[in-house]
């Protein structure tokens, strides 16, 4: 008589956390500190995060790797936080920006919505603020590729 193998139980699944998905990020801010406190904070919260600690090296990191969301330091030496924005959204169409600033004001905010960005955070700020920000932004990408694959001549549209 033969014995049955006895098959093992699956581990309990992890539970995934919200927003997780496969999600690359690029932190750009020449306060190294800073940069790597957030790559920190957001890599805990299960997301993939790149730092660059100029625009150069940000520009450098984009010509390898595709990201879903950049966070932009305002202010840096090379280039400001809104040239360096215009710079990854023509390269990358689908990248969704986050400008963070010290100096922040509704004008700077609504500069950097005109210019692309789908939001900003003023220094200092929460990291609950910033973690639910990123969420947000990465949901409101995905609705956005949903879309675009849905209703491709939308694209087309958007850009004429």
């Amino acid at each position: 008589m033969k014995k049955k193998a006895r098959q093992k139980s699956p581990a309990p699944a992890k539970p995934k956390k919200v927003g997780l998905g496969n999600a690359h990020l690029l932190v750009v801010d020449d306060e190294a500190d800073f940069a790597r406190m957030i790559q920190k904070t957001l890599v805990q919260a299960g997301y993939r995060v790149d730092v660059a600690v100029s625009a150069t090296q940000a520009i450098a990191l984009q010509r390898k790797h595709s990201y879903d969301l950049a966070l932009v330091d305002m202010r840096m030496p090379e280039m400001t936080g809104l040239e360096l924005l215009q710079y990854l959204k023509v390269r990358d169409k689908k990248i969704f920006v986050i400008l963070m600033t010290a100096y922040g004001s509704l004008a700077v905010g609504i500069e950097a919505l005109r210019k692309g960005a789908i939001h900003y955070l003023a220094k200092p700020f929460k990291l609950t603020e910033l973690k639910r920000d990123v969420a947000d932004a990465l949901k409101r990408r995905a609705q956005y590729l949903e879309e675009q694959r849905i209703f491709p001549q939308r694209a087309a549209m958007d850009e004429w």
